[in-house]
């Protein structure tokens, strides 16, 4: 190549631009083939690259592997798409006669004239390439030859020369190097994986010893702890959870306890199992359970029995794929059963006669808690009895009060308009029968008065009349005060509680502002009028509930339902014989009963014999009574407290009354009128000077003499 370079007679700018552009892709090549250690990231790279020298057009690399020369990279660089790293296994023995061996043994490239003549060729080769003219090179490590690059002109058919075979050598050194590398570095991998494994493998021998000795410490603090339980007097439920929550530190995370109740299991606690357990694997169990438990006294290992391996589920997350042995420790008082104590002893657990002895000794411990618990629980079920017959007696007393008063008022309703007796006129149909009855009407009109007429005129008058303001109530409260709850059943329910309903059985219970409970509510409430049944909070059985339903409301449950908070199913149900009560305002003709009705009932807040003015009645008719009957009633009882011992007059009434009334004017003869004005003014003026007359007389602006005349003409004294 320098002699060709010395020579004056040739122009040398072809073979100048060849070698730069051979540089230049030798240049690219290495900083790509350099960028990574990894052996099959090298490979891909050079595949994508086409690292074969710019001349080149198709090429092989092979790399040696023990006694066998395997061809690792197909390299195209015309058509670089069909580059591919070789992951069969492809090549040759080193014992073959072919090119390519004979270039690891010798060290030294082979060029290939006619591979179709030339015996070294192997046949192998001219299976998988059609190439006639090649040459192959080695890749040459530190310590000796580490495969063959071999390369060919198959598209082109151009002869190859000596010049492009040194070409092909320079860039199989560079590849040589990166293959070496990445060799060394795959080694380092492998021998620091291999010392890391066996680091580990000794790290979890003093894992599992360690392991061992905190088991035992673990064992120890766990029979302190269910020892110290034993000091509080804390519920069964309490007393179970903690056992199994113990179990389940020790490495056991699959376990049950079954409550023994008079000759069989009944309630379960578990961790790490499903319904399918309690359903269909315990039953399948209970019965070698019970016979062996009975006699065995300690805890005892229980082999899944044959008859039922095959069928048993395999219940919960850790068993699906597992066939446990189960521990069962008895849970003894003296000689009395009180459970038993089931743990799954899972694949990997080693489990011996020391732990059969530790859970011995833990059922000892967990059988003294739960004795205690059971006598302590036994206690709080005889203190939650006497609390509820006493909330019971309680409701019916007040109940019994309210029959007193009615009796006493020797009649249900005041009033003999139209509207009112419409009103018991439906009052009377419906007593007779237990249909759910419920009563509109506005603040005030007597829905709950009703509700007591129709109570005590039915079969049902000697059992309790139940009543519930579900407007005074927090919402959170509600569901539990109406349908009781079970101790546990949410935070704070310390004890177990009964609910409206159940003291209503036999009764009624009046549900007060029914529009203004929430959905979740509703639904249960819907439950109770369709099945007949409740089911109190945290409990999974239901109560059958022999109950009359009657409810009332001051809202528009159409529009409520429209507005989505209000179920139409419920409104169905409850709406099935609807009474509307009138308001004060649409039955004005009962109003002198009313008041004659409250005067008798107010009458010892009153010194001497009450007297109403006819003109405080005229008021009375005008106004227009927003708060109804219970607005009169309030009224009555205090004009009966202000007026002392006087009469009741227009002057006692409240401002905004008269207001009301003066806007609703009456027309009447005007002599009339202009007394009546007069005596009204008159009292105003004595009320205001205190009864004296002289300083009345002043405020209207009249001689003393002339004010005397005028009261004789009014005739006030």
């Amino acid at each position: 190549m320098t002699k060709d370079l010395n020579d004056p007679k040739k122009d040398y700018t072809e073979v100048v631009e060849r070698q730069f552009r051979e540089l230049s892709s030798l240049a690219e090549m290495n900083k790509k083939i350099h960028s990574t250690m990894k052996m099959e990231r090298l490979l891909q790279i050079m595949v994508e690259q086409a690292v074969i020298g710019v001349n080149f057009e198709r090429g092989l690399i092979y790399l040696v592997e023990d006694d066998f020369l395997r061809c690792v990279a197909s390299l195209d660089r015309i058509k670089k798409e069909k580059g591919f790293t070789v992951k069969s296994l492809k090549g040759f023995k080193m014992d073959e006669t072919a090119v390519e061996v004979l270039v690891v043994q010798s060290g030294k490239s082979i060029y290939v004239n006619d591979a179709w003549t030339d015996k070294r060729v192997s046949q192998k080769r001219l299976k998988i390439t059609d190439s006639k003219e090649y040459c192959a090179v080695p890749l040459k490590g530190r310590s000796g030859v580490l495969g063959v690059l071999t390369a060919d002109k198959v598209y082109s058919r151009n002869p190859i020369v000596p010049d492009e075979i040194q070409t092909l050598e320079l860039f199989a050194g560079h590849i040589s190097l990166a293959i070496e590398n990445a060799v060394l570095f795959e080694e380092k991998e492998r021998f620091a994986a291999l010392l890391e494994k066996k680091i580990s493998e000794r790290t979890l021998e003093l894992a599992q010893t360690n392991a061992r000795l905190q088991l035992k410490m673990k064992e120890l603090s766990t029979l302190f702890e269910i020892s110290g339980s034993l000091n509080k007097n804390i519920g069964v439920n309490e007393v179970l959870e903690l056992t199994l929550s113990l179990v389940k530190g020790l490495g056991h995370p699959v376990c049950a306890v079954h409550l023994w109740e008079g000759g069989s299991f009944g309630k379960a606690f578990q961790i790490g199992l499903d319904d399918a357990y309690l359903r269909i694997e315990f039953p399948m169990l209970e019965k070698k359970i019970k016979k062996t438990t009975l006699q065995e006294p300690e805890a005892f290992l229980l082999e899944d029995l044959k008859d039922i391996s095959k069928s048993s589920p395999r219940s919960g997350p850790y068993l699906k794929n597992d066939n446990p042995s189960k521990l069962i420790v008895p849970l003894r008082s003296k000689d009395k059963l009180l459970g038993v104590l089931v743990v799954f002893i899972l694949k990997g657990h080693a489990f011996g006669k020391e732990q059969v002895k530790f859970f011995s000794a833990f059922g000892l411990q967990v059988s003294m808690a739960l004795k205690n618990a059971l006598a302590f629980q036994e206690i709080l079920d005889q203190k939650n009895r006497m609390e509820n017959l006493s909330r019971k007696l309680e409701q019916e007393n007040i109940s019994l009060r309210e029959k007193m008063r009615v009796e006493q008022e020797k009649k249900f309703v005041v009033g003999r308009s139209s509207a009112m007796k419409t009103v018991m006129a439906l009052v009377q149909r419906v007593s007779s029968t237990d249909t759910s009855v419920i009563i509109y009407g506005e603040t005030g009109t007597g829905k709950e008065l009703i509700a007591n007429t129709i109570h005590e005129m039915g079969r049902r008058k000697l059992n309790p009349l139940i009543k519930v303001n579900c407007a005074a109530i927090p919402e959170e409260l509600l569901e539990s005060e109406l349908f009781g709850h079970e101790k546990g059943a949410f935070t704070g329910a310390h004890d177990r509680r009964t609910g409206m309903f159940q003291l209503a059985q036999g009764g009624t219970i009046f549900l007060d502002e029914i529009g203004d409970i929430s959905l979740k509510t509703q639904t249960k409430l819907l439950r109770v009028l369709q099945e007949s049944e409740i089911q109190p909070l945290g409990s999974t059985t239901s109560i059958k509930m022999d109950v009359r339903v009657i409810a009332a409301t001051n809202k528009d449950l159409q529009i409520k339902i429209e507005e989505g908070t209000f179920r139409s199913d419920l409104f169905y149900r409850l709406n099935v014989f609807p009474i509307t009560m009138p308001p004060l305002r649409d039955r004005l003709e009962d109003i002198p009963r009313l008041v004659a009705f409250f005067i008798d009932k107010y009458a010892h807040l009153k010194k001497g014999k009450a007297h109403i003015d006819k003109d405080v009645i005229g008021i009375f008719l005008k106004y227009s009574w927003p708060g109804n009957i219970r607005e009169l009633e309030n009224i009555i009882e205090r004009l009966m407290i202000i007026s002392g011992s006087g009469d009741i007059t227009i002057t006692d009434l409240p401002r905004e009354m008269a207001v009301d009334a003066a806007d609703q004017v009456v027309v009447r003869p005007l002599n009339e009128a202009v007394f009546d004005f007069k005596k009204n003014l008159v009292r105003q003026a004595l009320s205001e000077s205190s009864g004296k007359k002289s300083s009345a007389a002043a405020m209207l602006g009249m001689p003393r003499s002339n004010f005397s005349r005028l009261l004789k003409q009014l005739g006030i004294t």
